[in-house]
Parts: structure tokens; C-alpha cells; sequence
């Protein structure tokens, strides 16, 4: 859930790249989420786009459908759990790409 497409396009690469499985949504469709993945489900989002689902950040962070989640520029208020992980705007392909680790993933999977 990135608004900025070319950031939503170099992160979908990216990620592709190194093995993830992506897909590009406006907003959460729980049942779209539950077909595409049984495994380690990953939310990306920027900080205009979580602010816009029901319920903001928190409803994100406590959906149980996410395995991590991912805010691009937003400040960490009240999120505090420990599958919730913020990025900074400045280089967040690279952040993002190193915080899931997915080279690493792949080769003990």
C-alpha cells in the first residue's frame, strides 16, 4: 500500500528480485490476503496509506493477518509491537529489502 509509484515500482522489483511474492494493493482486502499466502505475510505501507485504512495504524498493527508490518514515514506513535517496523523515507527500498532479509530467507527455506 505505497502511493508513490515510483517507489511502489522500485520496491515491487526489488522485492521480486530476491524471491518475495508481491502484490500491489489500494487497500487491505482480507480475503484477497488470505488466498495469495499461507506463509509470512508482509504489509508494506507508506504513511498516507495506513492513515487512510479503517482505523489507521493501530487497526493495521493489530491485524493478525500480518506476519510484519512495514511503515514507510510514519511516526512510530503507539505502535510499539514488535512486528511493527518503521522506515525512514530516505532509501526505503534498501531499508525494506533489509529488514525482511529475504536472500537469507530463501537459502534456509
Amino acid at each position: 500500500m505505497i502511493d508513490e509509484a515510483g517507489l511502489r515500482s522500485m520496491l515491487a522489483a526489488r522485492l521480486a528480485l530476491s524471491g518475495a511474492d508481491v502484490v500491489s494493493m489500494e487497500s487491505v482486502d482480507p480475503v484477497r490476503v488470505g488466498r495469495l499466502t499461507a506463509q509470512s505475510p508482509t504489509l508494506v505501507a507508506d504513511a498516507a496509506a495506513a492513515a487512510r485504512h479503517p482505523g489507521g495504524i493501530a487497526a493495521l498493527a493489530a491485524d493478525r493477518a500480518w506476519c510484519r508490518l512495514v511503515l514507510i514515514g510514519a511516526e512510530p506513535e503507539g505502535t510499539s509491537a514488535p512486528h511493527v517496523h518503521h522506515v525512514r523515507t530516505e532509501d526505503p527500498v534498501a531499508s525494506i529489502t533489509a529488514l525482511l532479509d529475504l536472500s537469507e530467507t530463501q537459502r534456509s527455506a
